[in-house]
């Protein structure tokens, strides 16, 4: 291998592993985290992402992934509070170079939405898990999913994740071709495979060292423009959140909080 190439691979994101430790935190554990109300963060309002040349495929106003139909209260846009929009038009410069850009699947979700899949959880964990106790069906469905069965709009310790808006599901698709690339598990796939770090791993197939890079890409690229992920979902991101503050934002407290749709 030449210098240059010797470079080159080094600089790819495909072949800078993905650090850290597999938390064990999950969508069940940030809601005591205190939220910023009065911070300028919180008072921009949700914008579509197609507005601002973002590609989005609203994942649950159609069939996607593991779904069959569409969920009854899906939005048919992509919306987010819009640093986040800004953020990922950033994104997008970096991976401009490896023909790829971000296809957003989801953003806000009404407190509708959420109810409807945390059910969709509840009952893949009742087909999924041996004779399961009510508290196994939670703790399954919390790995995938904010529950919103005590949801308070005054108490911000009841607040969806996805319910704020600076919560973003994304995947990876070919600019020239628009096919979505390959990550080894489909969005929501209720599964230890859909780990980010799943493939953070010595022996791969050729198929599974393709979503090992395409892994890599994508949360390089989200983090470099200051996105975290979280580490049970390779496509979910966040910013702002009080699980961006679980897992790593470097601030005490949540910029969003609760967001209101008025587009």
């Amino acid at each position: 291998m030449s210098a240059n190439s010797a470079e080159i691979s080094q600089t790819d994101l495909r072949n800078r592993p993905i650090s850290g430790v597999n938390r064990k935190e999950t969508a069940l554990d940030y809601h005591n985290i205190g939220i910023d109300l009065d911070c300028d963060f919180n008072k921009e309002s949700l914008v579509s992402v197609e507005e601002f040349g973002i590609a989005a495929r609203s994942a649950y106003a159609s069939p996607y992934g593991p779904y069959k139909k569409a969920f009854a209260n899906a939005l048919p846009k992509v919306c987010v509070r819009e640093t986040v929009a800004k953020m990922l038009v950033e994104c997008n410069k970096i991976l401009r170079e490896y023909g790829a850009e971000i296809l957003a699947l989801d953003g806000y979700r009404s407190v509708d939405l959420q109810k409807e899949l945390w059910q969709y959880f509840i009952d893949r964990g009742k087909e999924l898990l041996k004779t399961p106790t009510e508290e196994d069906l939670i703790k399954f469905a919390g790995t995938y999913s904010s529950n919103p069965s005590s949801y308070d709009p005054n108490d911000f310790r009841t607040w969806p994740i996805h319910n704020t808006g600076g919560a973003i599901d994304v995947t990876l698709r070919s600019i020239e071709s628009k096919k979505e690339l390959f990550f080894c598990s489909y969005f929501d796939q209720a599964d230890p495979i859909s780990a980010t770090r799943y493939f953070e791993k010595e022996k791969l197939d050729d198929s599974q060292k393709e979503a090992q890079g395409n892994r890599r890409l994508l949360c390089h690229a989200m983090q470099e423009v200051g996105f975290i992920n979280y580490p049970h979902e390779w496509w979910h991101y966040d910013f702002g959140t009080q699980m961006w503050v679980m897992n790593g934002g470097n601030n005490a407290n949540a910029y969003y909080g609760r967001a209101q749709l008025k587009l």
